[in-house]
């Protein structure tokens, strides 16, 4: 079993969480989140006046799924969520030791 993490730019929510569901995926977590990589934040102007915003909005999707359907998952995200503009985000891979379905007791596989 793996978790995915992915960090990607809000407006793609709707069409990274489609095109998952297409593939398969049965459900994922999502968090509203604020970071910064590479762009590192940017200034704007509010009511004349100049401001940094060091932390820029983004959504953190959390997925758990099979490992022999992580490398789809996070093809499908990568692909889904690119615009090729700076911070379109991040995607981790990790492994997952146990789950459980808390309602059921179900364990590992059976628990996704």
């Amino acid at each position: 079993m793996k978790l995915i993490i992915a960090t990607i730019k809000p407006f793609k929510l709707e069409e990274v969480r489609e095109a998952l569901t297409a593939i398969g995926v049965r459900g994922m977590m999502v968090t509203e989140i604020k970071g910064f990589g590479a762009q590192s934040g940017h200034t704007e102007i509010y009511r004349g006046a100049e401001y940094a915003v060091n932390f820029v909005p983004k959504v953190k999707l959390e997925i758990a799924c099979a490992a022999e359907m992580a490398d789809q998952v996070v093809e499908t995200i990568v692909t889904t969520a690119r615009t090729e503009k700076i911070g379109d985000g991040k995607v981790f891979v990790l492994d997952i030791q146990q789950a459980v379905r808390v309602r059921t007791g179900e364990t590992n596989a059976d628990a996704l």
